[in-house]
C-alpha cells in the first residue's frame, strides 16, 4: 500500500538561525594559532611579533571579517581618540569650510571629530561641552567661543585639553589670525584707492572678541590716514533697519546726501556679501557706488557674480596648527601653560573695490 508524503513541517520563526555574531578577538588567534595578546599586537602595530606570524594574523582578520572593537579598547586606556569640535554656526560657510579642514587633519593625527553646532548660543554651547564630555572626548576645538565662563569652567574640571582656532580665550591654547592687523589691512586697501568716508559693519553671527579686534583694526587705520569720525553699522540682514552710530536708521541713510559713505569694511564675508545683496536691491552700484571689502574668503566669495575683495584666513594652516598643537597636549608633548599662535592673513583683491569715483 503506497503512502502519500507528508509535506514538510514548516519552521516556526523563533527556531531560525540566530543572526551571525561578529567574530572576536579570540576567533582570530583560534584561527591563527596564536595567542590574543600577539592579536592585540598586531592590532596596534606594535613591534615584537614576527613577519610570518603578523602575516598569519592578518590573514586570520581578512578571512573572518574581524573589526576591532575601538571603543572597547580606549574604555580600558580610560582615553578616547575622539575630539569634540564646537562650531558657531554650520550655517556661515567659513565654519563649515573650517570643519571640514579640522575634520581633515584631525583624521591624520589618528583621532575622530565630533562636532557641536551652537549657532552663536552660549545655552547650546554649554549643552553641547557638556555632552561631549560625557562621550570622553580626548580634547575640544573651539571654532568659536562665547566668553561664557560656565563653558571654561566645565572644561577645566574635566581637565580636558581644549585648543581655540579663529578664536580666543585665555584658557587654553590658541591658534588663530590677528584680527586687529587684518582689520587694519581691509581699511587701509579702502584708504588707498581714495575713499575718505569708510563705515564698519558688523552682523551679531560673529564673535565679540573678534569683532572688537577688527573694529580696533577699522579705528587704528582711518586714524594712521587722519580721517574720521567712525562710522559704526550693527546689521541683522536683511532688514532694511540698521543700528547706526547707536541709533536705529534706514541702513540706506549711510550710502546717500552729502556725507554719505563711499566704502564699507564689513567684519566677515557673510555680512560683506548680505550688504552686496541689499546694495543690489536698493539699486547701489558695487563698486561704483560703494567699494566693499570682507573678512574670512569663504570660498563663495570668490564667484564671479560676487567677486569679493576679501581678507583671507588661512583655513587648512589654521586647522593643521590647532590639531597638532592639541595632539602635542593629549599625547604629552606639549606641556606648561598655554601657548599662542599666531597665523598671517592677506588680501584678496576682486572687483567689489574700486578707486573712489569723484562726482
Amino acid at each position: 500500500m503506497s503512502r502519500t508524503p507528508l509535506p514538510p513541517m514548516a519552521v516556526p520563526h523563533d527556531s531560525a538561525p540566530a543572526m551571525r555574531r561578529h567574530p572576536t578577538i579570540l576567533d582570530v588567534a583560534s584561527h591563527a594559532g596564536v595567542s590574543k595578546s600577539t592579536v592585540s599586537n598586531v592590532v596596534r602595530g606594535l613591534p615584537g611579533v614576527s613577519e610570518a606570524t603578523r602575516r598569519r594574523v592578518r590573514t586570520a582578520i581578512r578571512e573572518l571579517g574581524y573589526r576591532p572593537n575601538v571603543l572597547a579598547r580606549q574604555l580600558v586606556q580610560q582615553r578616547t581618540s575622539i575630539l569634540g569640535v564646537v562650531v558657531g554656526d554650520l550655517a556661515n560657510p567659513f565654519f563649515a569650510e573650517m570643519a571640514k579642514s579640522v575634520e581633515r587633519q584631525a583624521a591624520a593625527r589618528g583621532y575622530t571629530a565630533m562636532f557641536c553646532n551652537t549657532e552663536g548660543d552660549s545655552q547650546s554651547e554649554l549643552a553641547g561641552v557638556e555632552t561631549l564630555l560625557e562621550h570622553r572626548v580626548a580634547g575640544i576645538v573651539f571654532l568659536a567661543f562665547s566668553g561664557d565662563s560656565r563653558t571654561m569652567q566645565e572644561t577645566l574640571q574635566h581637565q580636558v585639553p581644549a585648543v581655540f582656532v579663529s578664536c580666543s580665550a585665555g584658557w587654553g591654547d590658541v591658534v588663530s589670525v590677528d584680527d586687529a592687523f587684518g582689520g587694519r589691512l581691509g581699511t587701509r586697501h579702502l584708504v588707498e584707492a581714495g575713499h575718505r568716508r569708510v563705515a564698519y559693519l558688523s552682523i551679531p553671527e560673529l564673535e565679540d572678541a573678534s569683532d572688537h579686534a577688527r573694529w580696533d583694526g577699522y579705528c587704528e587705520a582711518l586714524k594712521e590716514a587722519g580721517l574720521g569720525p567712525q562710522l559704526k553699522i550693527s546689521w541683522t540682514p536683511p532688514s532694511d533697519q540698521a543700528e547706526i552710530d547707536g541709533v536705529e536708521r534706514p541702513l540706506l541713510d549711510v550710502f546717500t546726501g552729502p556725507g554719505r559713505a563711499t566704502a564699507v569694511f564689513a567684519s566677515n564675508d557673510v555680512a560683506a556679501i548680505a550688504l552686496q545683496e541689499f546694495a543690489d536691491r536698493v539699486s547701489l552700484h558695487v563698486p561704483g557706488d560703494v567699494s566693499i571689502v570682507g573678512f574670512d574668503d569663504v570660498p563663495m566669495a570668490g564667484l564671479a557674480r560676487i567677486a569679493l575683495t576679501t581678507v583671507a584666513q588661512p583655513r587648512d594652516e589654521l586647522a593643521r596648527l590647532g590639531i597638532a598643537t592639541i595632539a602635542d597636549r593629549i599625547e604629552g608633548r606639549l606641556k606648561g601653560p598655554p601657548k599662542r599662535t599666531i597665523v598671517d592673513v592677506n588680501l584678496v583683491a576682486r572687483n567689489s573695490t574700486a578707486p573712489l569715483r569723484r562726482a
